[in-house]
């Protein structure tokens, strides 16, 4: 038992000091840019040697892809675990969501390091990096079309809801506003977190029936209704 809980000690140790090094050099990429930051000043920082973080993470790139697609699946993974809401407006369920979606993302690093992480994406075609962006990008969609499917939509048409379509459609709006918003070092998040929500209204006045845009309903009754 002693060795167990030596071991259990052990590691959690270790997943402390990972995440240690994983905050500060965030926080070093933001300030100082990603190229301009060494892996000599994040182990200055995280108070550790350098070549612990060359034991943790190899390389400099190693630490950028961990801080992203690691801190983009454990919001997610939070995110979905959250109860839905119904009985009131969809724009004001659709707009939190969205709202939640960039409030997590900055949470994750700051504006210098996602438009590192977006322009890397497009240069490194057919790379890790690449690949993994997308499946981060395709793990939103599918968030966004899991809250749909919990949800009796209702579309202005009258046609039956594609949510495969209807994710994309909102993920794209919303991707719209979240690169406007890091490629602009002026814009407060505040700003656009309203932004977001004017789009959410927008949509939900274009695509979706006014009684059901007025009242979110569950997609099966027996659904258990959370206000």
């Amino acid at each position: 038992m002693p060795d167990l809980q030596d071991a259990g000690l052990r590691t959690r140790k270790k997943a402390k000091r990972r995440r240690g090094i994983l905050q500060v050099a965030g926080a070093l990429f933001n300030e100082n840019g990603f190229d301009s930051t060494t892996m000599a000043e994040i182990a200055e920082a995280a108070d550790v040697s350098p070549p612990t973080v060359f034991n943790y993470f190899g390389s400099k790139e190693n630490i950028l892809s961990a801080l992203i697609f690691e801190g983009t699946e454990r919001e997610r993974i939070q995110h979905m675990a959250q109860p839905r809401t119904y009985g009131v407006p969809f724009a004001k369920i659709l707009g939190n969501l969205l709202c939640e979606m960039s409030e997590n993302t900055m949470r994750i690093a700051g504006k210098r390091v996602w438009r590192y992480a977006e322009s890397t994406n497009i240069r490194r075609a057919n790379t890790d990096f690449q690949r993994r962006f997308a499946e981060s990008d395709q793990a939103l969609v599918d968030l966004i079309r899991g809250y749909l499917e919990d949800y009796d939509l209702r579309l202005r048409s009258g046609e039956p809801a594609n949510q495969d379509f209807l994710a994309r459609v909102i993920f794209d709006r919303w991707t719209a506003r979240y690169l406007e918003f890091i490629k602009d070092d002026a814009m407060g998040l505040q700003a656009h977190l309203g932004a977001v929500r004017a789009d959410a209204e927008a949509l939900v006045r274009l695509l979706f029936e006014d009684d059901f845009a007025q009242c979110a309903t569950p997609a099966k009754p027996e659904t258990d209704l959370r206000k």
